[in-house]
């Protein structure tokens, strides 16, 4: 067979998912005649299987061929998927960027063009999910978007305005991002396109952006449209990047083993194909197991993430939840140093965290400082404003503000249990619980949190997930000295006068230890409290 005919062979391949025969009849064509063509088709069919070597490698070679042949679109289209491919396979940002500049260089002077377009693309990739600077990336997102209109280029099309989208999700701006990823992922089921690979890119950011705006209805309809491209496809890390989007849907709507499935399975898949990609897929798991009350194992994920930032407040969480609330606060001002504030979405778990922590130390003007920054953002999708207005009841709870405290709880579970996030809706329970309690209604307070506790426990929440961390997440030194004085036998009378208190914000502290316990009384939260070893 010719090197024409094998090129032919191997393009007719590549368009029905044949990987594998791709890849033969391209090798076959490289070898018969050294064409960049040959080496190109090489790396696109080894892309698909998820053979990092081969498809650099291929890459490279295809690229030094174009520039030989003065092809400067060729061999910047080239250079922007070796640099595509050091992000995704090996994590490489900075020679990404080596990569990139030389694709950009290679065009300097060229009138618009998809390569230009897919330069552009990454470069929005870049500043969104490696920079975390949604700013930026919308900014080249629209760059991207009026050059592909301006040349009738669909395949750029589709995927910037999907980053564009996401980068406006990432930056607060709910509403305008999802209609720019329904645009995106409308195009992506409808139309047809020259780079097979674009509708997915254009896809996994919808999913990925509907599911971190917390509608996941939105994302649940795309991640279907995603599953069954890339079932078409036999993409296997686009099932990972699906997979890891609905598993967190699936863990917020309460549905925990199968969470679990996808989860792992995502992770089981990135790890082999795009090992760079997987940190976000190790930390939904990690958040899984937290939720079920399994520490150590989500410290061990969470560990192996690191330096992604949800992993650092990840640890954060578990430290608080642990009873240190001083390693919690400087894990959330980390976070807090590293991300501009235009990333509203990325800074919201670090600031509902360094309100929490605050509130857990006792320190009530610091954890009202957070909360102002948390409000700030104003989100005002109803499941993001849900825990905005938990944090609220929390802050307010721990200092006393008992009204505010319970109008906040009883909102944050109505946006909860209306968004379906069964957990959330218990834990707005339980705040609610408390502050009824300090309020001196017991009845109601008992009421309610028996059915957070019976929620959690129907998810499968273990006895320390519903307890120490059904309210603030952990115990301040001062509520462990009451907590021993309670366990001596003392009254709330006898306490406040040993602890220079007023016997209201004594009262207030024992509901609070009851109420994060998970205790109908006095006595079963000292019983709980020894059990795990508090005490």
């Amino acid at each position: 067979m010719s090197a024409a005919s094998s090129l032919a062979a191997g393009q007719a391949a590549l368009a029905r998912a044949a990987w594998a025969d791709a890849r033969a009849c391209f090798e076959a064509a490289a070898a018969a005649e050294d064409s960049p063509q040959a080496w190109e088709g090489i790396s696109r069919a080894a892309w698909w299987e998820g053979d990092p070597e081969a498809t650099m490698s291929a890459r490279v070679r295809a690229y030094h061929r174009y520039r030989r042949m003065e092809d400067a679109r060729g061999a910047a289209r080239m250079a922007m998927w070796v640099a595509s491919d050091h992000l995704d396979f090996r994590g490489d940002d900075a020679v990404c960027a080596v990569w990139l500049r030389r694709a950009r260089t290679l065009l300097d002077g060229h009138p618009p063009c998809a390569e230009l377009g897919f330069v552009l693309l990454l470069e929005a990739d870049v500043a969104l999910l490696a920079d975390n600077d949604p700013r930026t990336a919308a900014r080249i997102a629209e760059a991207a978007l009026a050059l592909a209109r301006a040349c009738d280029e669909i395949d750029v099309e589709v995927v910037a305005l999907a980053i564009l989208g996401a980068a406006l999700i990432a930056s607060g701006a709910i509403g305008e991002g999802l209609q720019r990823l329904d645009e995106s992922a409308a195009l992506a089921v409808s139309e047809e396109f020259g780079d097979t690979a674009a509708p997915g890119w254009a896809l996994c950011h919808t999913v990925s952006g509907c599911a971190d705006a917390g509608d996941f209805g939105r994302a649940d309809q795309w991640s279907r449209a995603l599953h069954s491209w890339s079932a078409t496809w036999r993409a296997r890390h686009f099932f990972g990047i699906r997979r890891t989007s609905y598993g967190g849907v699936l863990t917020t709507r309460g549905e925990w083993p199968l969470a679990e499935e996808e989860l792992a399975t995502a992770l089981t898949d990135l790890s082999s194909t795009r090992p760079a990609l997987a940190a976000p897929t190790t930390v939904r798991l990690a958040e899984l197991r937290a939720r079920q009350g399994r520490p150590d194992e989500a410290r061990a994920l969470f560990e192996s993430a690191l330096p992604f930032h949800h992993a650092v407040v990840g640890l954060g969480a578990l430290d608080l939840a642990a009873g240190d609330p001083r390693t919690a606060i400087e894990a959330a001002e980390r976070i807090l140093r590293r991300l501009d504030d235009a990333s509203v979405l990325d800074r919201l778990p670090a600031l509902e965290l360094l309100a929490r922590a605050h509130t857990a130390a006792g320190d009530a003007e610091q954890a009202h400082a957070a909360l102002d920054r948390l409000e700030a953002t104003g989100l005002a999708a109803p499941y993001l404003r849900g825990r905005v207005l938990l944090v609220r009841g929390e802050v307010l709870l721990g200092a006393g503000e008992l009204e505010g405290a319970r109008e906040a709880a009883e909102d944050a579970a109505d946006l909860f249990s209306g968004c379906s996030a069964p957990y959330e809706t218990a834990r707005a329970r339980l705040v609610l619980a408390g502050a009824l309690e300090a309020a001196g209604r017991p009845e109601r307070a008992a009421v309610e949190a028996q059915a957070a506790r019976q929620a959690l426990e129907l998810l499968g929440a273990r006895d320390d997930a519903r307890g120490r961390d059904g309210g603030t997440g952990t115990l301040s030194p001062r509520e462990v000295d009451i907590l021993r004085l309670v366990a001596l036998g003392c009254s709330d009378a006898q306490i406040a006068e040993r602890l220079f208190l007023s016997p209201h914000t004594v009262h207030r502290h024992v509901a609070n230890l009851r109420r994060k316990l998970g205790a109908s009384s006095r006595a079963a939260a000292v019983a709980n409290a020894t059990k795990l070893r508090l005490l």
